[in-house]
């Protein structure tokens, strides 16, 4: 039996991932506005609208369902592997005894990288079942899905952001054997990510407070500025899960197949 052997490099599966996922909510928008209009901005209390949540894009029918759901899978599957590949990362002894050189490594750090990884499968979770249990079908579910998957994702984003400070950024300014190219690097990704970070707590807080505002008012174009908070927080979710490629080191994912047929 010939074996062989396909390397796909992980940073492109990365780009795939998150492209593929932008480029399928982007397109739900708009096939939604351009097809019903009137039914993607419908409200419970009948407030007029002009920008519809994701819930309802992606729940248009079953040509949106599909096309979120599809690229919403291979996100996924994507998303654990780079939990695992962390996890695994910030537990090896190299990185431990480049945190014991800049006095920032303690027992805690451990339990840091357990909470971080923890919180980060809860969002993933939660992001494949907001997806896959839809707000027409399941609303109860897919409700508190949502509100599980913000609060996670946004609580991982400042962990993992705290944990690349310790391992990458105070360690590119304390010692003085770093490259230029790698502390330049360093203070980018840092920047990308506390930038990603402020942006995602003010949207959630303003997206939670615009969503209860509607609720209890039901005055025109609210839920269109909380649809408008959705679409930024999944932006700066997106954007700070593309700055990983340029922190990761050069890895592969070998795919072998064999050319025999049983």
């Amino acid at each position: 039996m010939a074996l062989d052997n396909t390397r796909l490099a992980y940073k492109t599966l990365v780009r795939i991932s998150l492209s593929s996922l932008a480029l399928s909510l982007f397109l739900c928008i708009v096939f939604g506005l351009y097809n019903g209009f009137s039914k993607v901005n419908y409200t419970r209390c009948g407030s007029y609208e002009v920008l519809p949540s994701v819930s309802a894009v992606i729940d248009y029918n079953g040509l949106h369902r599909a096309m979120w759901q599809v690229p919403i899978v291979l996100h996924c599957l994507q998303h654990l592997l780079q939990t695992m590949m962390s996890y695994r990362y910030y537990q090896s002894s190299s990185v431990r005894v480049s945190l014991h050189a800049i006095r920032s490594y303690s027992p805690w750090s451990g339990m840091l990288n357990l909470a971080t990884a923890a919180v980060d499968l809860v969002s993933v979770t939660s992001l494949f079942m907001l997806s896959f249990f839809t707000s027409t079908l399941y609303f109860p579910v897919h409700k508190n899905s949502v509100i599980v998957f913000m609060v996670s994702a946004t609580l991982h984003m400042v962990l993992s952001a705290y944990q690349y400070w310790l391992r990458s950024g105070r360690a590119a300014s304390q010692l003085k054997d770093q490259p230029q190219h790698l502390k330049v690097k360093a203070a980018k990704s840092l920047r990308v990510k506390l930038i990603c970070v402020c942006v995602n707590v003010i949207m959630v807080a303003l997206g939670a407070y615009l969503y209860l505002h509607h609720s209890a008012y039901c005055k025109a174009y609210t839920y269109s500025l909380f649809a408008l908070c959705e679409y930024v927080v999944i932006a700066s979710i997106l954007t700070y899960h593309y700055s990983v490629v340029w922190d990761l080191p050069p890895a592969h994912i070998a795919l072998t197949y064999s050319d025999t047929i049983t």
